[in-house]
């Protein structure tokens, strides 16, 4: 059943009534209502607050260099031969890898731009979460 049907009074009051319009700034009124109760959850951390065991890792192996290179009996000859030991496969790896970049660019060329890449990706995903968060 229409309205007409049970009250001939109230169609005829609603037939006489103009539609209502917004008016012309309402959609820009709203979207700065919307736009300034926006909340910002995005949370920035400090560099030194992420990396901090590395930090600090970093610091005591620079310590320990330095310990080594200009108190040579502080640590005493045993420990530095051990310590060259050590690091004495790391060293040649760095090396033969160094030569290999020397000897064949192609492989650097290679090597750079597979890293430029993997940088531009992180920084333009980084850019893409921030604006989805934002919207």
């Amino acid at each position: 059943m229409q309205t007409e049907d049970k009250d001939p009074l109230l169609a005829k009051l609603l037939r006489k009534l103009p539609l209502d319009e917004p008016s012309s700034d309402f959609t820009q009124r709203m979207m700065s209502i919307i736009q300034q109760n926006e909340v910002n959850t995005v949370e920035k951390t400090s560099f030194f607050v992420v990396y901090r065991y590395w930090l600090l890792a970093a610091c005591l192996g620079s310590l320990l260099i330095a310990a080594t290179i200009f108190f040579p009996s502080f640590i005493g000859h045993r420990q530095i031969q051990a310590l060259q030991n050590f690091f004495n496969p790391f060293v040649n790896a760095f090396n033969s890898i160094a030569m290999l970049l020397k000897t064949q660019p192609i492989i650097s060329v290679v090597i750079l731009s597979l890293l430029g890449l993997l940088m531009i990706d992180r920084l333009l995903s980084k850019m893409f979460h921030q604006n989805v968060q934002h919207s």
